[in-house]
């Protein structure tokens, strides 16, 4: 049974909740702001009132809920009500550290303070630092003319601000702060924040209250809990579905299905239902960056999603524009037909308003993913639809799967053109029809679009190697099998004109048909890239070049590669590659010895000027370069060269540093030298 706000205890002031009774008897409320009835919390959520009075007496607390529990609420509102109930306000000292694992859900955080404070009403300050959006000396001199009571960021960022960058030490004041909070804790360890997390805790007083939110618990945040909080009270917010009487782990105002189809019928399947849907905000899954962007750009040229405004997200753009394009969904009205492509970079923790339908394109590789991605709709009480598609055979399995991790998932009918659903045969077992002409001319549709513009064709293979790689990494592989995958059909579904060669497609029958194409003569509709590309052509390099590029090692993989790239004359070879890699690259050596240049797409050696690309170019990452050759360790040198995002150069003629064969070790980093980025391509081509 929900609980009324008017029974909580202690009160809470009338500037965070005013009463109906105030409503009725003073005129004055009208100037009060709300901010709960705002928000549509007309009762609390059993996470709000099981946190909010154990915050506000003096507990520590770690909270596991479900996904679109109301938790933000739970932790900004004693937050609010303990900083304002202060004896003795320090000017010099933050009363208040919200640690979130990203960029926009600490955006959203902060949004949701801002609602209690703007209009004055409460005298408190509030400030935002997270990594990307500004220069770290923007953020220290905001810190030192604003002083915040609160402070939300990402863990990067913070650390740069109470630990410390380098020689210099960290700025924020925080001897008397009151209260720290870990949101989606379990993430912040699964990003690699945990050394981060440690250095800030180490700065902050012991005589503080601490929160911890998370959608798991695990052996890693135990730990942290008995070495940060004191005697904790554990919280576990339950959904028990009327029907069965039963624990789930998503809210029952969410309703779950799944649909079936074969790997090239997916899209196919998805327009259709995006056609019939009513609803107007829709959410859309991918198992990749490359995806995203392959999807986004042919999104916004077919005629079928005319009436849709396309955004995309995920965790490879830069900082800003991954901002601009969350604030530009968000911020839609909700008559307008929108959708967002993304990745799980927003799968947790984003409260995005009025989103009606959550599609996953691709089950992610995390199974506990799974519902988090559902629960960015139906959110709060509200009610909700999520889907996913399935590829008939072994992944029909996952839905059991789910069942046993209380996931309840409804079979939906294949859809078929203009609003029709295949009904199964009682005789066949046949989950789809053996032909859809009209999923054959979606195909041909796209595929006359990618023709119009190579970038599509670079776009698009570049999307499904990461695929078939992302696939690969699924936890769940005993359901998720690379070897019952049909490549042909699922480079069908990305209408591919071509299959690139990849070592994942060697030693396989592939039934594909590639459509007939002159490479030479296949231009770019950007009048630049086609001219840069016709200069290269001229070059005599630029067919072998060209020839390479279709082999490129596209996505992390979590093997060790070692491929040998061949001579381009006696004096000039690389000599090996190694790559270790896991779900994030980390480390790539490549050993040259050259007098010619040599040019890569990742990496251009040229002479004793060492400069490197990262790709693809929109990818916004810091590097760090070490020299890590034997006479530099013989000599204990060690030289860093801290570029900006993708182009880093080193001249070491002018450093003294005269090497003709020279390992380098390049790091790619995030904004505190710590935090791995995923990389979505990696090529080596001549």
């Amino acid at each position: 049974m929900a609980s009324s706000w008017n029974t909580l205890e202690p009160k809470l002031s009338p500037q965070v909740f005013v009463s109906d009774s105030f409503h009725r008897s003073s005129a004055a409320s009208s100037n009060s702001l709300d901010v709960i009835d705002v928000m549509g919390f007309e009762c609390m959520t059993p996470v709000q009132a099981g946190v909010i009075p154990l915050f506000m007496q003096n507990k520590d607390v770690v909270v596991e809920a479900v996904t679109g529990s109301g938790k933000t609420l739970a932790f900004v509102i004693p937050i609010i009500e303990k900083l304002m109930r202060r004896e003795t306000p320090q000017k010099h000292s933050i009363g208040a550290l919200i640690i979130s694992p990203t960029r926009e859900l600490a955006q959203q955080i902060s949004s949701v303070i801002d609602l209690f404070l703007k209009d004055g009403a409460i005298a408190l300050k509030h400030a935002l630092f997270i990594g990307g959006a500004s220069a770290l000396q923007d953020d220290i001199k905001r810190y030192k003319e604003l002083r915040p009571d609160i402070i939300v960021g990402t863990p990067g960022r913070l650390e740069d601000l109470v630990v410390g960058r380098g020689s210099s030490s960290g700025i924020i004041n925080a001897k008397e702060m009151e209260v720290l909070v870990l949101d989606e804790a379990d993430r912040l360890l699964d990003m690699g924040f945990t050394q981060s997390l440690s250095n800030i805790l180490a700065h902050l007083p012991k005589q503080r209250r601490t929160g911890l939110f998370s959608a798991t618990m695990t052996d890693a945040l135990t730990e942290i809990v008995r070495a940060g909080l004191r005697n904790p009270v554990h919280l576990q917010a339950k959904v028990e579905s009327n029907a069965s009487k039963g624990e789930r782990r998503t809210p029952i105002t969410l309703s779950i299905g799944y649909i079936l189809c074969e790997p090239h019928q997916k899209l196919s399947q998805l327009l259709r239902l995006l056609e019939r849907e009513t609803v107007t905000k829709f959410i859309i899954y991918f198992a990749t960056c490359a995806c995203v962007d392959y999807f986004f750009k042919l999104f916004k040229d077919l005629p079928q999603l005319k009436n849709f405004k396309i955004n995309s997200l995920h965790g490879q753009m830069k900082s800003k524009k991954r901002i601009a394009n969350y604030n530009t969904f968000v911020n839609l009205p909700p008559t307008s037909k929108a959708i967002l492509l993304c990745t799980d970079v927003a799968a947790r923790g984003l409260d995005v308003p009025d989103v009606d339908f959550v599609i996953q394109y691709d089950p992610p590789q995390d199974p506990k993913v799974f519902s988090h991605r559902c629960g960015r709709t139906a959110r709060a009480g509200r009610g909700g639809k999520a889907m996913v598609f399935l590829t008939t055979g072994r992944e029909e399995v996952y839905v059991e799967f789910l069942k046993i991790r209380k996931i309840p998932l409804q079979r939906q009918p294949y859809l078929l053109p203009n609003g029709g659903v295949y009904k199964l045969d009682e005789d066949s077992d046949d989950a789809v029809p053996k032909e859809d002409a009209d999923n054959e001319r979606l195909i041909e549709q796209i595929r006359n679009i990618i023709l119009s513009d190579r970038d599509y064709h670079d776009k698009g293979t570049r999307a499904f190697v990461s695929y078939v790689r992302a696939y690969s990494k699924h936890e769940a592989n005993y359901i998720f099998r690379m070897k019952d995958l049909d490549m042909g059909k699922i480079a069908k579904g990305f209408a591919l004109l071509q299959l690139p060669k990849m070592p994942e497609l060697k030693g396989r029958n592939i039934e594909f048909d590639k459509v007939p194409i002159e490479m030479a003569e296949y231009k770019y509709a950007d009048k630049n890239r086609e001219a840069a590309r016709v200069k290269e052509l001229e070059n005599p390099r630029g067919k072998r070049r060209n020839d390479l590029t279709n082999s490129s090692l596209h996505n992390a993989s979590s093997s060790l590669f070692s491929p040998i790239l061949p001579s381009r004359s006696a004096n000039q070879s690389v000599l090996g590659v190694d790559m270790s890699m896991n779900t994030h690259l980390k480390l790539v050596k490549m050993t040259v010895k050259n007098k010619d240049p040599v040019h890569l797409d990742s990496l251009s050696i040229r002479g004793n000027n060492i400069r490197y690309y990262i790709l693809p170019d929109s990818l916004p990452l810091d590097t760090l370069l070490i020299d890590d050759t034997p006479k530099a360790k013989a000599k204990k040198k060690e030289r860093k060269w801290v570029g900006k995002e993708h182009d880093v150069s080193y001249d070491s003629k002018q450093d003294k540093c005269k090497y003709g064969c020279s390992w380098w070790r390049l790091l790619w980093v995030g904004d505190t030298m710590e935090t791995y980025k995923q990389l979505d391509s990696l090529s080596f081509a001549f």
